[in-house]
């Protein structure tokens, strides 16, 4: 069983789900595994149904598309299902209702035809087309596939989105792709550990649902869409899906800032068929302890790390890291420390706090411990305008407040006391270069000395003045 899918049976999941549900319950997308609401999720099948149908289609769902769309996904997903699993009964497709409510939607009078902007839709004060919409839910409600919907939705209507957007172009420029607040939903939606899908599932999605989408163009009540239908292409591919697809999903979610896609462990995969997305992830900015660290990462002391302005005082020299993993160190010949670069973002706060839920039972914490570190770092606003100075954090206000606000409120999130021996290690290290430093006469008091100095020669030059002068 993968971490992800332990923590979510765990009563710790439970208490952080109550006492934040912001960063954990999902607000637009509800998933089959969250045993949440089902009215939740019946609202966000409209959200799934429109980004699958603009997927295929290239055209945005208006109000009489709808019932449409919703057909459409279920019939993806129910195609999907039978060629994943072949040895079920196949029943004959079956007479949806959604012909019928087209058909009643064209009817109504003084329909307005606008694209989709929230889970629930709009309202059109037509009881019949309220009735024949809620029937639609039902569809879904009945079915055996909600797991192969969520996962064709997740495949079709995001992840092909995702990687589009993610090609040869810098994070910022993709949070520009989904910079509404209804898409900025919908990602940070995709991270939490209620929405984690087995990657087996998603594979074995991302096989099919080409031939799915050319199998259901032959049904009549798709006759509208059979072009689009028959030319889909989703551009992805089981043999490739760890570069295509894990590697751009892991550089766009991780807190850290990389240069380049990470690499992932396909490894994790191998015997594991409930290992998810979060949980590679995890795996791509944990930083690969060396050999004599294994199996003892989690021993050891922890140090406090001095705050910034106090590493400053001591002459450490901050410098970010770019390999995007949480990996901290110090070199005392040149007292350079480098930090993983922080980037902060609108989806910082439900990504970090959903990596430290994952790991809240592991053995080893390097996310976890990272954070407590920041916590460390960034005792004021001051701090965290030092560590972006020094390009250690990346955005967020130029004063810092935004930043020192959110590593405070993740850190009330993470477990005490949690080590991991090789950051533990290197913060030792700069604890003692720090502590020696301060001994220092001149160190310890420099802004005095600097200041006295500054004094006692302004000094002698007025009295010097004064006697040329005399």
């Amino acid at each position: 069983m993968a971490p992800s899918e332990r923590m979510l049976e765990s009563a710790a999941y439970t208490r952080m789900k109550a006492e934040n549900p912001s960063e954990f319950v999902p607000r637009s997308v509800f998933f089959a595994r969250d045993g949440g609401s089902g009215i939740d999720r019946r609202n966000s099948l409209w959200v799934k149904a429109a980004l699958v149908y603009e997927s295929v289609t290239g055209s945005h769902v208006d109000d009489g598309a709808k019932p449409l769309a919703t057909s459409l996904l279920l019939s993806l997903a129910r195609e999907c299902r039978f060629r994943i699993h072949p040895d079920d009964e196949r029943p004959p497709a079956p007479q949806t209702k959604a012909a019928v409510v087209t058909d009643v939607l064209n009817k109504v009078s003084g329909a307005v035809a606008t694209p989709i902007a929230g889970a629930g839709g709009g309202e059109d004060g037509s009881e019949e087309k309220q009735s024949k919409t809620a029937e639609l839910h039902d569809e879904e409600k009945e079915s055996d596939d909600k797991q192969v919907i969520d996962a064709v939705f997740l495949v079709v209507g995001f992840l092909a989105r995702l990687v589009k957007a993610a090609a040869g172009v810098s994070r910022d420029a993709v949070d520009e792709g989904f910079k509404s607040t209804h898409m900025q939903d919908i990602v940070t939606d995709m991270i939490k550990l209620e929405n984690q899908l087995p990657l087996k599932l998603i594979l074995d999605v991302v096989e099919h649902v080409q031939d799915a989408a050319r199998h259901v163009a032959a049904e009549a009540r798709f006759e509208g869409l059979r072009e689009f239908l028959e030319a889909y292409k989703l551009g992805l591919s089981p043999a490739t899906f760890f570069d295509d697809v894990v590697r751009p999903f892991c550089w766009y979610y991780s807190p850290f800032f990389n240069k380049q896609l990470p690499a992932v462990d396909r490894g994790l995969f191998d015997g594991n068929h409930e290992i998810a997305l979060l949980d590679f992830l995890h795996a791509s900015v944990v930083p690969t302890p060396p050999d004599a660290e294994k199996g003892a990462a989690a021993g050891g002391r922890t140090s406090r790390m001095p705050t910034a302005r106090e590493l400053s005082r001591s002459g450490v020299r901050i410098a970010p890291g770019e390999d995007g993993r949480a990996t901290v160190e110090f070199d005392e010949a040149s007292a350079r420390l480098q930090l993983p670069a922080l980037v902060y973002d609108f989806k910082l706060a439900t990504v970090a706090r959903n990596l430290l839920a994952r790991e809240y039972e592991e053995q080893n914490k390097p996310v976890t411990r990272y954070f407590q570190m920041m916590n460390e770092l960034v005792d004021e606003a001051a701090d965290a305008k030092i560590l972006r100075r020094a390009g250690a954090v990346r955005g967020g206000g130029a004063s810092g407040a935004e930043v020192h606000e959110l590593v405070k409120r993740i850190d009330g999130y993470a477990t005490y006391p949690s080590v991991y021996m090789a950051m533990d290690v290197q913060i030792a290290k700069v604890r003692r270069f720090h502590d020696t430093r301060m001994q220092n006469f001149l160190v310890r008091y420099r802004p005095g000395v600097i200041w006295a100095s500054s004094v006692a020669a302004v000094s002698l030059v007025a009295i010097v003045a004064a006697r040329r002068r005399g």
